[in-house]
């Protein structure tokens, strides 16, 4: 994507053996630029505001396959999402701790007759999207085509805590299920980042996210490091199952159609 590609060209032009003292020179010169050359890091920082509650600044930094979300703090806890090993890790510092989750499926089977709704309308520098359940409004928000790579790689990260999500929703009691809840950590997890990079989005909830900028910088690999000496648990990634009995039926037909996880290649 941003890699210094330029790297292996130099490496190639160095390792071609010409002879003279002039162009034996310049090689040197051109190898040694490509050791001192790596990788660059993308830098997102988003303002995110949740009712009756102080503002606060949300860093995203992404490397290879790596994603890592703090708060803009390099020495205080922070979330590593590690897209090919499929785990996402919760580090706290304070008590020398680190909480993983493993990928799995979430299990739950969307409700018959609710109906997801997704919108476009133009707007002011660009087009407002919303989303709704049965004519409720669960998010509107701009994206923008850029760092598209890095918005699917959030959208992964929140399509992964859909498990958990999932075992949240089943754990609540009937009565407080929030259709937008189930709508937008489950059923369509990350629909918000499959445009592009979000500039803003507004949730039914309250809370808001404002982009405030992005950049390219120089990797740092020790800030997707987890750190050593912590005590280490991950959290079971068990298939969720729904109470409801016709719902229940209908998920176990799913599942017969899907292979076990021994034959998923």
């Amino acid at each position: 994507m941003r890699l210094a590609c330029v790297a292996g060209v130099f490496t190639l032009v160095g390792g071609m053996g010409f002879a003279g003292h002039g162009l034996a020179a310049t090689d040197r010169l051109k190898l040694t630029l490509a050791r001192s050359i790596s990788p660059l890091m993308s830098v997102i920082r988003y303002e995110d505001r949740e009712p009756d509650q102080p503002a606060y600044i949300s860093r995203i930094l992404v490397l290879g396959e790596k994603m890592r979300m703090d708060y803009d703090k390099d020495d205080e806890g922070f979330v590593l999402f590690d897209r090919k090993a499929g785990m996402v890790w919760h580090v706290s510092p304070g008590d020398r701790r680190m909480t993983g989750i493993a990928a799995g499926k979430p299990g739950v089977v969307w409700p018959s007759g609710w109906k997801l709704k997704r919108e476009e309308m133009p707007s002011e520098q660009g087009v407002l999207v919303q989303v709704r359940v049965n004519d409720m409004l669960c998010v509107e928000f701009k994206a923008a085509p850029l760092l598209r790579d890095e918005a699917a790689m959030f959208a992964d990260f929140r399509r992964m805590l859909a498990v958990n999500q999932a075992k949240a929703w089943l754990g609540t009691p009937e009565e407080l299920h929030d259709p937008c809840t189930l709508a937008l950590d489950v059923h369509s997890a990350g629909i918000e980042y499959r445009d592009g990079l979000p500039l803003a989005i507004r949730y039914w909830d309250g809370r808001v996210r404002v982009h405030l900028g992005h950049a390219s910088m120089r990797s740092r690999p020790e800030l997707f490091e987890l750190p050593a000496g912590y005590l280490r648990s991950v959290a079971g990634a068990r298939q969720a199952t729904i109470s409801d009995p016709e719902i229940k039926a209908a998920q176990t037909k799913s599942d017969k159609r899907q292979p076990s996880a021994s034959q998923a290649r």
